[in-house]
């Protein structure tokens, strides 16, 4: 019997063939690991620069400039501020022209801020791919957006205690223009109708309705005209001045004192003057006036200048500039920006509904609108505090009826996208 002997096969190098389709599938791995990561991280920080130079350009929009152009402040702060953030370590690359622009909002206005940035191949900026280059890919294109808007705000929650007259229509004696040396000419010196006056001046409140349109501020202040210029009455210089109890007669800036939250008297009155008093008071809200004896000259000229806490010496460098916002005006010189304590929100009031409360009829008023104050100082001659119209931030309130937006002095900046 011949006897053979099984073939001996050799397996050393299967080895070495199950590695290399191991590290072929660790390679594709982390291909997607560390370069898609990449990618994501950096989707993060170039949303953070659209983001950012949105909101920065809606906050011109709201408290700087009307000026859309490219070479406007507004273009200019959103484009600026998107450089300031980088992406995986460069600046994402934004036209000025291109990328940032003015879309219809979501709730049909046209006060919203696109801004759009990119890294990416058709821009001369990709991403790396370290890994991805071993399969044929050595960049990586992204892109990021953001959409903020200048919103109508509502409310704020640091209103002073003065309910000032609103702007109404000249029509006596003539029908002119209203200015800021008009008086209300309407009632006697009883609060009644004067039959002298046979074309009595007109208030037309504000009518919340179309915010596309935006046609229905009323006879009051606003900022802005229905295209979103500055109108004339921002940075109107105005006097606020205590009116008097018995006074029908209504000068521009005449105001009465109220009782804001658990006011008790004038220690409270002049302390919700130099600070906030924390409630939150919206448009259409109704204020309780301040019936303390006394006509509260003392405790306005301390609360706005004299003490050493007072609203001008929170933020003394502060100062109006006439040059800024193309010419309207804007106040420079303050450590707090937007945020100065001298910037004040102010109730506006129906003229017609304070003559009720002159005449003894009611103890309380609407607020018809909220306006921005900035306060320059206090007049001692005539017992005046005086300021510039102008606008500030403030609280949207679900619920309350906000207003048109060329009425609005009150804004809020949002993301909508």
């Amino acid at each position: 019997m011949i006897r053979t002997s099984p073939t001996l096969r050799r397996d050393e190098g299967a080895v070495l063939i199950h590695v290399a389709f191991a590290l072929i599938g660790l390679f594709a791995f982390s291909a997607f690991a560390v370069d898609y990561g990449l990618l994501w991280t950096s989707r993060r920080m170039a949303q953070n620069a659209a983001d950012a130079g949105a909101l920065a350009g809606a906050v011109a929009m709201a408290f700087d400039s009307s000026d859309r152009t490219d070479t406007g402040p507004i273009k200019v702060i959103a484009h600026g501020m998107t450089q300031r953030h980088r992406v995986f370590g460069e600046a994402p690359f934004v036209n000025i022209s291109r990328d940032v622009t003015f879309p219809v909002c979501p709730d049909g206005t046209n006060n919203c801020i696109r801004v759009d940035v990119y890294r990416d191949v058709a821009n001369a900026n990709p991403l790396p791919a370290f890994f991805g280059v071993l399969f044929g890919r050595s960049t990586q294109s992204m892109k990021a957006t953001a959409t903020a808007e200048v919103a109508t705000a509502s409310a704020t929650d640091c209103l002073k205690p003065w309910a000032v007259i609103d702007k109404w229509a000249e029509h006596w004696p003539t029908t002119k223009p209203w200015d800021i040396t008009a008086t209300f000419d309407k009632y006697d010196k009883s609060g009644d109708l004067d039959p002298a006056v046979t074309t009595p001046d007109v208030y037309i409140p504000p009518y919340y309705a179309d915010p596309v349109t935006d046609l229905s501020f009323g006879t009051g202040f606003h900022p802005y005209n229905v295209d979103k210029t500055y109108s004339p009455d921002y940075g109107l210089q105005m006097k606020l001045k205590v009116g008097d109890k018995s006074d029908f007669s209504y000068a521009t800036g005449w105001f009465s004192a109220l009782a804001l939250f658990d006011s008790k008297g004038g220690k409270d009155y002049g302390v919700n003057i130099k600070g906030c008093v924390g409630t939150i008071y919206k448009i259409g809200d109704v204020l309780p006036i301040d019936t303390e004896p006394g006509e509260k000259v003392g405790p306005t000229r301390q609360a706005v200048e004299d003490d050493a806490d007072s609203l001008v010496n929170q933020d003394r460098d502060a100062y109006w500039l006439q040059s800024m916002n193309g010419g309207r005006g804007g106040v420079a010189g303050s450590r707090f920006g937007n945020g100065s304590p001298r910037i004040v929100a102010i109730p506006v009031v129906n003229p017609d509904i304070m003559t009720e409360v002159q005449k003894g009829g009611r103890t309380d008023v609407p607020i018809v609108n909220i306006i921005g104050f900035f306060v320059e100082g206090y007049d001692n001659s005539e017992k005046a505090v005086v300021g510039r119209l102008m606008t500030m931030p403030g609280l949207f309130v679900a619920g309350s009826p906000g207003g048109p937006s060329a009425g609005s002095f009150l804004q809020s900046i949002v993301l909508v996208r």
